[in-house]
């Protein structure tokens, strides 16, 4: 005959292990950590960058560079810091943007320059005009760019502002404030 000690501490222990058998087919956490399907992932990295597009002819049309680049796969983007880039001219010098960051999307089909942004080109006389603003979009094909932010235009005897901005680049240079215009030009 069995000792009826030993028959509660089965019964105990198999209840116990049912108990916890139900509790773990039947009860899971409420909150299950997953990664987000829009959490930023590294495709890759370049540090020192360079790319320089090509018209049909093989004249650089632009040249990208930019000590760190980092391409996220989620969304198909890239990330510059302090990227610069420049716009070659069928004729006279280039136009060189500086950025403190920058944001390629749709394949560069349209580049965002987030913070500070200097633009600067030199005329036939070595004369700078430098346009500073923040928050640039740019969009290479059109050889366009646009903000929505205070721009300020220094040239050779001349300072515009105004806020708000449309700049074509291509075939003549065309710029456009929106807003709040203001202009002082120097006579020589």
């Amino acid at each position: 005959m069995l000792d009826p000690k030993t028959i509660a501490n089965k019964l105990i222990w198999v209840v116990l292990a049912g108990g916890a058998w139900w509790v773990a087919e039947n009860i899971t956490p409420k909150d299950i950590i997953e990664p987000q399907a829009n959490q930023d992932q590294v495709d890759y990295y370049s540090k020192n960058i360079t790319r320089t597009v090509l018209t049909e002819e093989g004249i650089p049309k632009e040249k990208l560079f930019a000590p760190l680049m980092t391409h996220y796969k989620n969304d198909d983007r890239t990330e510059l810091d302090k990227p610069i880039e420049t716009l070659y001219k069928k004729q006279g010098e280039p136009w060189i943007i500086h950025a403190s960051s920058g944001t390629l999307l749709s394949k560069g089909e349209t580049v965002l320059l987030h913070g500070d942004v200097l633009i600067t080109r030199k005329n036939d006389k070595g004369e700078e005009m430098r346009i500073i603003t923040t928050n640039v979009k740019y969009i290479p094909n059109q050889d366009y760019a646009e903000t929505a932010d205070h721009v300020l235009m220094l040239g050779p005897n001349d300072a515009s502002s105004g806020n708000g901005a449309q700049v074509n680049f291509e075939p003549a240079l065309k710029i456009n404030l929106l807003s709040d215009v203001r202009r002082k030009h120097e006579v020589r």
